[in-house]
This record gives C-alpha cells, structure tokens and sequence, in this order.
C-alpha cells in the first residue's frame, strides 16, 4: 500500500505542480510532495530499522536417527567450516529421507551429551509485522518472516559419538 501512496503522490505532485494556474494547486502539490517525502521516509525506515515490525520466536522439537547409514553405532555428524572453530551439522529425523544441515550464518549450535533421548530443539528467530495495518501498508515489500538468527540444541544420549565428515 505504501508503494501506491509513493506513486499516487508523485503522479499527482508532478501533475498539479506542472498544470497549476492558481495558488490552491500549488499548494496541493505542496501536499502531495509531502506524501511522496513521509512515504519514502516510512518504506527506508522499514527496511533499514524494520519500521512496524517485532521480533517471533519459533520453536520445534525434532527426534533424531543416527546420521551414519547402517551401522550399529549412533553418531551426529559435523563439518568444520574454515579453520575448524565453526561447524555445521549434519541430523536426520524420523520424517526425513536425508541429511539435514544446521546452516552457517547466524546459527547457534549446543549439545547436551546427557539425555536420554536423542532429540533437537531449534528456537527460530525472525521478524513480523506487528499488526494487520503494518501488514497492509508494508506488506508487499516481502520482508516478513526475514530470518534473524537459529539456536540450535542438540541433546544426545551418552553412547551417540560426534563425529567429523571426515571420520
């Protein structure tokens, strides 16, 4: 919707400031420049500092298989990104038919070695608009639920093994 204000205003600013024969019009196109400046102030400040929007909190709990095909011992795979201080996980659940991965940016991983389930709890952080009139006037700009970050915590039982790609 703010996009249509944007556009409205400009038509309509450039319109009556280019025909204006009388005072009242040139006034009008005053206003409507006024439109098109706080429409433009409101889309940048809704990308830049997420103008109308808050933060969700999304939260789901997974059972996990063991990443290692047919074999006997369970194990959580991991690759090790750079020089090996930062890792992305490699998990398989019930429902799924291959490896999923934690991911790298913004993506916090923990595990819990002392569980008696082997289970991932994943805490999804993202934006969304704070009401029905935010969605309207920004939603077209196609930034609700933009990622913000991923905490991810594994929590295995003790005989699981953690094992590199490599291993």
């Amino acid at each position: 919707m703010i996009f249509v204000i944007l556009i409205l205003s400009v038509v309509a600013m450039a319109f009556l400031f280019i025909l204006s024969q009388k005072r009242w019009q040139r006034n009008l196109s005053f206003v409507f420049a006024v439109f098109f400046v706080v429409s433009l102030g409101l889309i940048v400040a809704n990308f830049n500092q997420h103008l109308g929007m808050e933060t969700a909190n999304k939260s789901q709990t997974v059972n996990l298989e063991s990443s290692l095909k047919d074999q006997k011992a369970k194990a959580l795979l991991y690759k090790p990104l750079g020089d090996g201080s930062e890792k992305v996980y490699l998990y398989e659940t019930k429902d799924s038919e291959k490896l999923q991965s934690t991911g790298k940016d913004q993506v916090i991983n923990h595990i819990d070695h002392h569980a008696d389930q082997a289970q991932l709890h994943i805490e999804k952080t993202e934006w969304v608009y704070k009401s029905g009139f935010y969605r309207l006037l920004f939603g077209i700009s196609g930034n609700e639920h933009e990622f913000i970050q991923q905490e991810n915590q594994f929590e295995l039982p003790s005989d699981w093994k953690i094992l590199s790609t490599e291993q």
